[in-house]
């Protein structure tokens, strides 16, 4: 028995979980090789394709071989892990801040040291379970079983102690609840109203906040102030990475949505960068804007997709929302309500401003 049976079960969990979510979504990989600016020197289709069975095979080749030809596979194992390695570190030192999606398009959050410091671990992880495949000949499912009472100690406060820190992790990164509202005068937006209103069950106040400072940049490179941007028209921005499966479900929605929305509210698709343009597959109705390695966003929060309105009053008119379902039943919610007419033609960006805000709260 050795302790390291614990290296080469996280990597076996690690690679079947990653190769799992590559395989449900191989262009996933695509894009992350595109975000990582590793497109130029390998093949995109064929490693979108093969990457995560390769995954899936190495995880079961530790999981069940024995001898020297499971430590060949523990030490496969170990190179792979070195290369991901490298390539984080690359994007972290180049200060590469999009997305690695390294588990699938679920996984958006931006490359930071903190992943670099993730896959640090799963290295160590890995030396760990070649050591382990060498010292005792054995594969990692012979290994496990063949676990003493004091092995089996060990395993129970591996689990413990991961799923402790696992709910830490998850309870300190639930959404906090979406601070929106209305304001009964759009006339003077300096004159906003307080309310209360149900959320879960507990009463909160709600109110609509500014459009925060920040810039966008258009598809030519040059800087749109984003509140002078809203200005002019009621706008809704979604963040959206193209090869993000949530996210290719609402770009094939979304000229029907822009169809009905016109000419009242426009709708903006935000990439994090230039290159990702093309890959949207946008009509030419569409003026997409940038988010250069996710400046802007954290002013509204994380996630892809995320959708945000905002109004011609300089305030926030609705959301955020985040996902696929989420995102679809806040355009419906929009489109709906516009098609009620207005009772005074003049007042239409006033009565658009309205309806965000009251779709922003039915989502609060």
């Amino acid at each position: 028995m050795t302790p390291l049976v614990l290296c080469s079960l996280t990597v076996v969990a690690v690679l079947v979980i990653s190769g799992i979510a590559k395989a449900k979504e191989p262009q996933s990989t695509a894009t992350a090789l595109v975000n990582l600016k590793l497109d130029s020197w390998l093949p995109l289709k064929f490693i979108a394709k093969t990457l995560p069975w390769v995954e899936l095979f190495l995880a079961a080749w530790i999981l069940v071989v024995p001898g020297p030809i499971g430590a060949l596979g523990a030490f496969v194992a170990v190179i792979l892990f070195a290369v991901y390695w490298v390539v984080i570190a690359r994007a972290v030192v180049t200060g590469n801040t999009a997305s690695c999606q390294c588990f699938g398009s679920g996984s958006q959050a931006p490359i930071s040291v903190f992943t670099l410091g993730r896959n640090t671990a799963l290295f160590g992880a890995a030396m760990g379970a070649l050591v382990g495949a060498v010292q005792t000949g054995n594969s990692a499912l012979v290994q496990f079983f063949s676990l003493n009472s004091e092995g089996w100690l060990w395993i129970f406060s591996a689990v413990v102690l991961s799923s402790t820190l696992w709910f830490i992790y998850r309870s300190e990164n639930v959404p906090a609840s979406p601070t929106v509202g209305r304001s009964d005068s759009l006339e003077d937006s300096s004159a906003l109203e307080s309310y209360l209103q149900e959320y879960d069950g507990v009463e909160a106040e709600y109110v609509r906040l500014p459009i925060p400072f920040g810039t966008l940049e258009n598809s030519d490179g040059f800087q749109v102030n984003v509140r002078e941007f809203a200005s002019s028209q009621a706008r809704i921005l979604l963040w959206v990475s193209p090869g993000c499966g949530p996210c290719q479900g609402l770009l094939e929605q979304i000229d029907d949505w822009q169809e009905q929305l016109l000419p009242l509210v426009k709708i903006h698709p935000i990439v994090s960068e230039h290159d990702l343009i093309p890959y949207l597959g946008l009509s030419d109705t569409f003026e997409p804007l940038v988010d250069p390695q996710h400046q802007f966003q954290p002013a509204f929060g994380w996630g892809s997709p995320m959708a945000v309105a905002l109004g011609a009053d300089g305030l926030v008119a609705g959301g955020p929302v985040r996902g696929q379902q989420d995102i679809e039943q806040f355009f419906a919610d929009i489109i709906a309500q516009l098609a009620e007419p207005a009772e005074e033609e003049d007042e239409a960006v006033s009565a658009t401003d309205d309806v965000l805000e009251s779709v922003a709260d039915k989502d609060s």
